[in-house]
């Protein structure tokens, strides 16, 4: 009970004075783990490769500095000799060391397990934690060695090709291509920004799932990759009109408004006469006499807007133009023997000087003489009364 006492007592001392003890049995770094071991899946067998340690320490409340190391062995951890090793480095207080390792892949096709380890030199030796508070010190990679690797495009849509390097596949019926290369290489991959097909449907590529948006880009091949990209279907609306066609691509799915205005000028010259196209109504894949339609484009579409000639404008002017030259006529043409406006045909009664009419005339409708037996005379040459 009393030593109980005494070791409490202790500890209320030790931390009380702010002072970094370190009981005999604690080792003198608090974190040390391995926090990636990056290597590549695949490499060609008797290549060089890349790898990556990196790794992680905080001394906490331990002395102001520390020793570590990190190596790396072949197969599972055996201590024997390993594959490398790095040179002791001094660290204090916390932080990270990262390591990039040049290595040797096996002669021959199979798995090459790696482990790496992080050590910490504690009293003369070096060690390294093996759980998950102050570490693990310790990581393990499993490398396929092999000439060759699947290279696998999936696009999600049939027939699109693809260009890998020099060779060109299209997509199968399941929207991917496949095709098998050297490991170890990086190659160019693309893919068409635009697919068109025959029926006023097209895809657009709409992105890789990395986040990648190019059409081209660049493959390391260290093993088996997939890359994952997607296209949007888009349909084309077409709209037709006597005044003014166009068209215009939409996304599947999307909706396309569309506006007539309900009259447009004629063309000149008879639009300065105020003539117009008045709007009737949309056909083809909607019917409709409003001038606003929302179309759903789930499959090409076809719209037809409709307008006929107004030509009310011109009914009055043409009805006064009418009456003008009718009254002029009527006023020209009221007399046969004006028609021609020659008045020296004209004729007169000898006797009382009336205008003779009518070339049928037998007498005269004033006085009554006889025009055959009478001797009638031009009016020109008649004298006045």
């Amino acid at each position: 009970m009393i030593s109980g006492c005494v070791l409490i007592v202790a500890l209320i001392l030790i931390f009380s004075a702010g002072t970094a003890v370190v009981l005999a049995d604690e080792p003198n770094v608090g974190l040390l783990r391995v926090y990636s071991f990056q290597v590549p899946r695949e490499v060609a067998p008797n290549s060089v490769f890349s790898a990556t340690l990196d790794v992680e320490y905080d001394l906490h409340l331990r002395p102001n500095n520390a020793t570590i190391r990190a190596a790396i062995y072949k197969g599972n951890l055996n201590f024997s000799e390993a594959l490398w090793q790095s040179s002791p480095v001094t660290v204090s207080l916390g932080g990270e060391r990262i390591w990039n390792v040049s290595l040797t892949s096996p002669s021959t096709d199979g798995e090459f397990t790696l482990t790496a380890v992080a050590y910490f030199l504690d009293q003369g030796t070096w060690r390294f934690f093996n759980n998950s508070i102050n570490g693990p010190g310790i990581s393990q990679a499993v490398i396929i060695v092999g000439k060759t690797a699947s290279l696998d495009v999936s696009l999600g849509a049939v027939g699109v090709s693809v260009v890998v390097g020099n060779q060109t596949i299209a997509t199968s019926s399941n929207g991917d291509a496949q095709t098998m290369l050297f490991v170890g290489n990086t190659y160019v991959v693309s893919v068409q920004p635009l697919v068109e097909f025959q029926n006023s449907t097209r895809l657009v590529f709409n992105g890789w799932n990395d986040g990648n948006n190019q059409t081209k880009r660049s493959v390391m091949l260290d093993g088996d990759v997939e890359l994952v990209g997607s296209y949007k279907t888009q349909y084309l609306l077409r709209v037709n009109s006597p005044v003014s066609s166009y068209s215009e691509w939409y996304d599947a799915g999307s909706n396309a408004e569309l506006h007539s205005p309900s009259s447009v000028p004629m063309n000149w010259p008879l639009g300065l006469l105020g003539l117009q196209y008045k709007f009737v109504g949309w056909t083809g894949d909607v019917s409709s006499r409003l001038a606003d339609v929302n179309v759903t484009m789930n499959s090409p579409k076809t719209l037809n807007a409709n307008f006929s000639a107004d030509y009310s404008p011109l009914i009055m002017p043409v009805v006064i133009a009418c009456g003008v030259t009718g009254a002029v006529a009527f006023l020209m043409f009221r007399r046969p023997g004006q028609s021609n406006g020659n008045k020296s045909e004209a004729l007169r009664c000898v006797k009382c000087g009336e205008l003779i009419e009518n070339e049928d005339w037998t007498h005269c409708i004033r006085c009554g003489a006889s025009l055959k037996d009478s001797e009638s005379l031009p009016a020109n040459r008649l004298e006045p009364k």
